[in-house]
């Protein structure tokens, strides 16, 4: 049975603007390295999955800029959606294309924008949970041990453990948990039963299929439709009818939550998924005063716990401040106290209010 990379390409990466913009998603940014960080997701798993087995699910617009940044990829590498709709069809989507043209396979679901680190554990960590699922058919999600007590991820409660494959203890799933407040964050990182939920999963395309029909039947009965039709004329516009019908649901609350085929994989690779600027501190070096700088022709002075990005010609002088974001990116110029960096989605919304302002989003 055939590996397969599905990488979920689609988002837009809003909390990262202005650096990130619908021009240039965050999976297209040279964040962390002097790669995309798609580049970065596809290069760990090159060893396990061949190229022609990578799916990259996005949408039309950002499949032209994926070309553009990424080289080497064909038609075959893409799998588009008419409209997002969550990542339960998305996954499914990609399911489906596999056992069209497959029968069945191993589907490793990727996120194109996290980092991880060292990546030989990750590739170990794949290849323990593609054991399990050939062993017992399980959904094996992969749980990260908290080094802090994170607000921003779900959580998941350990159950009994099943087994250990390679140095990896495999358990069931107790309980998912929403992202928590401080006190039960506080409570989950030092209880030693909780995991983060990393959004990366591993089984057979066959089997998410089956527990899709199991909790979201409405959602099956579209996908068995694709894969009836799959390489025919007909199928982009039963694909198109289908997602227009779809309701948006992520796969942890349509499916895995409702499963009582899911194992988590207690993982031992540093995991962060960058999910706003507050990341770059914990993966990015910081300099002595606590600054976070990326780009070139940055100057600081008396400047404190201030993260500044630069990537434009030209310098930036910071002077006499703490506690902020400032980014210098194309025409825009974002300063940011960092208290309020997780209001930046109600920020982007409210400027998309602007008709003004909306080139420059």
């Amino acid at each position: 049975m055939e590996n397969f990379a599905v990488i979920l390409a689609g988002g837009r990466g809003e909390r990262f603007w202005p650096i990130s913009r619908s021009g240039r998603p965050k999976q297209l940014i040279r964040l962390l390295s002097d790669k995309t960080m798609l580049e970065d997701t596809l290069d760990r798993v090159k060893s396990i999955v061949a190229d022609e087995n990578v799916v990259i699910i996005t949408g039309n617009e950002i499949k032209e800029m994926i070309e553009e940044c990424v080289p080497g990829l064909t038609e075959e590498n893409f799998l588009l959606e008419p409209i997002g709709r969550n990542t339960a069809p998305a996954i499914g989507l990609a399911a489906a294309k596999i056992i069209a043209t497959k029968g069945d396979g191993i589907m490793f679901v990727l996120s194109s924008d996290h980092r991880i680190n060292p990546v030989a554990t990750f590739v170990d960590a794949l290849n323990a949970a593609k054991s399990m699922v050939e062993k017992e058919g399980s959904l094996v999600l992969l749980g990260i041990e908290p080094n802090r007590p994170e607000t921003g991820y779900g959580y998941i409660e350990v159950g009994e453990i099943k087994t250990e494959i390679d140095g990896f203890v495999m358990a069931d799933v107790a309980v998912f948990k929403e992202k928590p407040n401080r006190i039960l964050a506080q409570e989950y990182y030092l209880d030693g039963k909780h995991l983060w939920n990393s959004g990366i999963f591993v089984w057979k395309a066959t089997k998410i299929m089956e527990e899709i029909g199991n909790f979201l039947p409405d959602l099956h009965n579209e996908l068995q439709k694709y894969i009836e039709v799959y390489g025919t004329d007909k199928e982009n516009d039963v694909l198109k009818e289908a997602f227009n019908r779809i309701e948006p649901i992520s796969i942890d609350y349509g499916v895995l939550e409702k499963s009582d085929s899911v194992t988590v994989l207690r993982a031992n690779f540093t995991w962060d998924d960058v999910g706003n600027y507050a990341a770059l501190e914990r993966v990015l070096e910081r300099d002595r005063e606590g600054n976070v700088v990326v780009g070139d022709d940055v100057k600081l002075f008396d400047t404190y716990e201030t993260t500044i990005m630069n990537d434009m010609p030209g310098m930036v002088v910071v002077f006499g401040v703490s506690d902020l974001v400032i980014v210098r990116s194309g025409d825009v110029l974002f300063v940011l106290q960092k208290t309020r960096i997780p209001e930046m989605r109600e920020l982007l919304e409210h400027l998309k209010r602007d008709p003004d302002i909306e080139r420059y989003l």
